[in-house]
């Protein structure tokens, strides 16, 4: 016997079918899972980009509310503006107990408080007092605000700060309208 030659012809017409539906299978991997690969790689990166925020806060969330009535708390931005006015030289011997209330109520503590009479002579207009007073810089800025709703303070000439160990230590020199 002869030998046959093993010879299988396809079909022109499925070998058309075949590419065809390779094709299609090939243009619906580059169409619709490729791009979507890329938009759950886009997501899961934004997931995890969330879930770090919310650790993130849930870590801070502790301090937000101490923080938040701390900010709530401002004190009045209104500084006091009374009317000017002037103290009668009967009640000159009142200065170092104003001063005194006012540094009291900013926390600070008052060394002393000596107005200069000898600048009293005559129809003087001013008087100026010498305050010594202990305690923190933002007392100071307290201290300076309960100054200015004291309606006879003329103006502030001098402020010297002095540091000691274990406090600090302010020196004024305080005009007052006097009449």
């Amino acid at each position: 016997m002869a030998e046959q030659k093993m010879t299988t012809k396809f079909p022109k017409q499925s070998i058309i079918y075949l590419l065809l539906c390779l094709s299609g299978v090939f243009i619906f991997l580059l169409v619709g899972i490729l791009p979507n690969s890329r938009t759950i790689a886009e997501l899961s990166s934004k997931t995890t980009d969330a879930q770090l925020r919310l650790e993130e806060q849930q870590a801070l969330s502790p301090f937000q509310k101490p923080l938040q009535n701390k900010s709530e708390k401002k004190e009045s931005e209104l500084l006091p503006l009374p009317a000017k006015g002037i103290l009668e030289q009967a009640k000159i011997n009142t200065l170092p107990m104003t001063f005194s209330t006012a540094a009291r109520m900013s926390g600070m503590s008052l060394v002393s408080a000596i107005p200069n009479l000898n600048a009293l002579t005559g129809d003087a207009q001013f008087l100026s007092v010498n305050v010594f007073l202990r305690g923190d810089f933002i007392n100071l800025r307290k201290f300076l605000i309960q100054l200015g709703g004291i309606p006879y303070v003329k103006q502030i000439e001098e402020i010297a700060i002095q540091q000691k160990p274990d406090t600090k230590e302010f020196r004024l020199k305080i005009w007052v309208a006097v009449g």
